[in-house]
């Protein structure tokens, strides 16, 4: 099998892939049980409205071997969006990040071309110390900020 693969923003034709990709990374990540109808429901609402976000995949021998979403957060303080990586998932063997780093770097390109992009955060699990070591390596600082959550219970 080549070890070549190709970047590019996902399409609608994606959204099967991309959901069966967070059932995957979500219990091997997070070792949460995710529903895939719940989910691919959710992948699909991505597509619905820019707004939403969009995807970027890593595709090898016409397969997605990687993802990561995007979505935009506005900032006040910086009257522009922040593209918000949702964390990259590759499901192939990637010791050197090179399919994480690519991914990355196409949604820098991406925010380059935005005028009205501020700047790009980036979630990375808390126990992940050996990406945000590489990602500390690349020049992408940690903040002081700690992300906190909670669930409407009464939500869909």
């Amino acid at each position: 099998m080549s070890n070549s693969f190709s970047i590019r923003i996902a399409t609608r034709d994606d959204a099967s892939s991309i959901a069966q990709f967070n059932v995957i990374f979500a219990k091997s990540n997070d070792n949460r049980q995710l529903s895939l109808p719940v989910t691919a429901a959710g992948v699909r609402r991505v597509f619905d409205t820019f707004n939403n976000g969009l995807y970027i995949v890593a595709e090898r021998e016409n397969e997605i071997i990687g993802v990561t979403m995007v979505t935009r957060e506005w900032s006040d303080w910086s009257n522009g969006f922040f593209y918000c990586i949702q964390d990259i998932f590759v499901q192939a063997e990637d010791p050197n990040y090179e399919i994480h780093d690519a991914l990355l770097n196409k949604v820098v390109e991406l925010a380059k071309l935005n005028e009205d992009v501020c700047g790009i955060r980036l979630y990375v699990l808390d126990d992940d110390k050996k990406t945000q070591e590489h990602y500390t390596a690349k020049g992408i600082k940690k903040t002081k900020y700690q992300v906190f959550e909670m669930f409407n219970e009464d939500a869909k």
